[in-house]
């Protein structure tokens, strides 16, 4: 029902940002350089007030990633789908026919891809468990941020021997009308990422609309804007809150009022 709280999470959108993609069609745009435009969103996604992210100087090299989804695809095509998965993450793996791993189970020597935060829980529960599991089976960590930029309170610590790479994406900020992001390494590595990144395929399409919603919204947008409103449809509909603008909890079940918010 369009005044009760959805099983679908779905992505807030509003004018200003339904605006912003009418606006990026209907003018004149400049291409930004792939330094330009990697220099431009790492600034913007460390920019958060929000949330606290240390350690991301620990990962020199940096490439244009087309959203969290090629990150994510492009280790599993890395690795010959040879990954764990955690319990509760990205419904991808499942559609996909990987079983997640539960914490105390993971296999040693195997790769982990886990998205933090997560959909659910907010931050990963066990997250401390996780690193020194991964550190005693000698797994190698690559973390999914798509849904950072909708969050709040997190505070996350990427300067630890085992985290790999992060990847971070604009998308749900914005509706997913446009998939672009940077994905940080440790180490430089030779895979499809970086062959699109050297090759430009990433397409000036891409980069350029990303360029123009990371000059025109501020990186805390949703929270800044809809705080109020989030912990008024929260009362209202008796829900408990999370750490997601688009998500809150009816005893215990994510469920998704972004269409509740921008009502009022």
């Amino acid at each position: 029902m369009e005044n009760e709280p959805s099983k679908i999470l779905n992505l807030l959108t509003d004018k200003k940002t339904r605006a912003l993609k009418d606006d990026f069609f209907a003018k004149e745009q400049t291409v930004p350089s792939r330094t330009e435009f990697m220099e431009q969103a790492d600034e913007w996604f460390m920019s958060t007030k929000i949330n606290e992210l240390h350690g991301i100087e620990q990962f020199p090299n940096k490439d244009i990633i087309i959203g969290c989804t090629q990150f994510i695809e492009n280790l599993c095509l890395k690795y010959k789908w040879n990954i764990q998965v955690l319990p509760e993450d990205y419904a991808y793996y499942t559609v996909m026919g990987k079983k997640p791993t539960q914490v105390g189970s993971l296999k040693p020597n195997t790769p982990l891809i886990v998205s933090v935060p997560n959909w659910k829980h907010g931050h990963r529960p066990q997250w401390g468990e996780i690193l020194n599991e991964c550190q005693n089976k000698n797994i190698d960590i690559h973390v999914d941020c798509a849904w950072l930029p909708v969050a709040r309170n997190i505070e996350l610590d990427f300067d630890h021997p085992n985290i790999k790479s992060v990847g971070m994406s604009i998308s749900k900020i914005i509706g997913g009308w446009n998939r672009i992001g940077l994905r940080y390494s440790k180490q430089k590595t030779l895979d499809p990422i970086t062959l699109y990144n050297k090759s430009g395929k990433y397409g000036d399409a891409l980069i350029t609309a990303g360029s123009f919603i990371m000059s025109n919204l501020e990186r805390d947008y949703v929270w800044n804007t809809y705080e109020k409103q989030y912990e008024q449809v929260c009362k209202e509909h008796n829900l408990e809150e999370t750490n997601f603008i688009n998500v809150a909890k009816k005893e215990g079940v994510p469920v998704g009022i972004a269409h509740l918010i921008t009502k009022l």
